[in-house]
């Protein structure tokens, strides 16, 4: 809009990112073995899938978006939880994502219908970030990862505080109540919840 970028107050939205950013640097200094992964669903451009691969160097990192928005699979169970429609967040590719990849020979991006495309995948995990705004695709998020974390490990679930997503509180109310050994923390950034309390997995 020709607006000098030095007059542009953007706080409101780099505040969150680097609170968010910072919990992630803390969190990846409890150093993990590289042989357990870490991933993220709902990758969008990759912002924060960059630091995830920043601070996890020596970690697979395992990528789910369809990249081509919501699926009308999970928008049919979003009634009364949000206003977004099929092919919402379409605005974005593999190309994008991977362009701010530290270490794209650690990245693995899995296109498609979430939690499809997670067949087949055997890894354990440390880390995952969940931020697919919807509920159905939460909560299976958080059923599938819940038996793949590591003693110690952590799912990061966004939106749970937001005004405008309500699926993603409801995914990990309901997913904690179903599960009383799991615990939820808030991070200091405002919008997401820490989800920890995960078992040791043998051999791991």
């Amino acid at each position: 809009m020709g607006i000098d970028e030095s007059r542009i107050d953007d706080s409101f939205v780099i505040g969150p990112l680097e609170s968010r950013r910072i919990f992630l640097e803390n969190f990846a200094s409890f150093d993990f073995p590289s042989t357990v992964s870490v991933a993220e669903a709902g990758v969008f451009e990759g912002d924060f899938a960059k630091w995830i691969n920043v601070y996890f160097p020596d970690h697979a990192l395992h990528l789910f978006d369809t990249f081509e928005g919501f699926d009308e699979r999970d928008i049919l169970k979003e009634e009364g939880l949000s206003s977004v429609k099929v092919g919402d967040y379409n605005n974005t590719s593999q190309n994008v994502v991977m362009k701010k990849m530290i270490h794209p020979e650690k990245v693995k991006i899995h296109c498609g219908y979430f939690p499809d495309t997670a067949t087949g995948i055997d890894d354990v995990f440390c880390f995952v970030n969940l931020d697919m705004d919807l509920y159905e695709p939460t909560y299976r998020g958080l059923e599938l990862f819940s038996g793949k974390m590591v003693k110690n490990g952590a799912i990061l679930v966004h939106d749970y505080f937001s005004a405008d997503f309500l699926g993603p509180k409801k995914a990990v109310d309901e997913f904690v109540m179903n599960h009383e050994d799991y615990s939820i923390y808030p991070i200091g950034d405002g919008i997401s919840i820490l989800i920890t309390g995960f078992k040791e997995i043998c051999g791991v």
